[in-house]
C-alpha cells in the first residue's frame, strides 16, 4: 500500500506537471501546422522544443513517444533515413508505443529507404498487420508490396474482419 506521503508527492508531480504538458502540446500544435504546410524543416524546430521540454530520461515519458514520432516523420519527409529511423526507434521505446502502426509504417519506410529490406518488411508486416491497407493508402506502393511478403491469406481475412 502507498504512504499517503508517497501519494501526495504524485499528486503534486503531476499537478506540476500539467502545465508542462500543456507547453509541450502548443509546440507541438505549431509544429503539426507547419507540418501541414510542408513546412518540415520548421515543423522540425517546434519538436524538437517540445523534446528539450520533457523531463530526462525522455523515452520514460509518454509525451515522448508522440515527439519523437513527430520528429521522425518529418526527417522521413525530408528525406533524412537515418535521423528518421533513430528517432522513429527511439519512440518505440517509450510508453504505450510499442505496436504503434504509423510509427512501424514510418521507421519501415526509412529501414526500406537505407537498404535495410529484412526488418524494413518486419515493420512494415507490423504496421499493415496493426493498422491495415489504409494505412498504405497514401504511401508509394513499394511499401506495400514490402508489408504483404510474409502476410497470409488468413492475415488479410483478419484485416477486413476489423472494418
Amino acid at each position: 500500500m502507498m504512504a499517503a506521503a508517497d501519494l501526495a508527492s504524485d499528486l503534486l508531480v503531476m499537478t506540476l506537471n500539467a502545465p508542462l504538458i500543456r507547453k509541450i502540446k502548443a509546440l507541438c500544435a505549431e509544429g503539426y501546422r507547419l507540418y501541414d504546410e510542408k513546412n518540415y524543416k520548421e515543423a522540425l524546430r517546434f519538436f524538437y522544443k517540445a523534446w528539450t521540454l520533457i523531463p530526462k530520461p525522455q523515452t520514460d515519458n509518454a509525451e515522448a513517444g508522440w515527439v519523437l514520432t513527430a520528429i521522425g516523420d518529418c526527417y522521413f519527409r525530408t528525406g533524412q533515413w537515418e535521423q528518421g529511423r533513430e528517432s522513429l526507434a527511439s519512440a518505440l521505446r517509450c510508453p504505450h508505443m510499442l505496436g504503434n502502426p504509423f510509427i512501424h509504417l514510418r521507421l519501415g519506410q526509412c529501414l526500406h529507404e537505407l537498404g535495410k529490406p529484412e526488418v524494413a518488411t518486419e515493420h512494415l508486416e507490423l504496421a499493415y498487420l496493426n493498422g491495415g491497407s489504409k494505412l498504405f493508402q497514401n504511401e508509394a506502393p513499394k511499401y506495400l508490396m514490402a508489408a504483404m511478403v510474409n502476410v497470409t491469406a488468413e492475415d488479410v481475412l483478419t484485416e477486413e474482419e476489423k472494418l
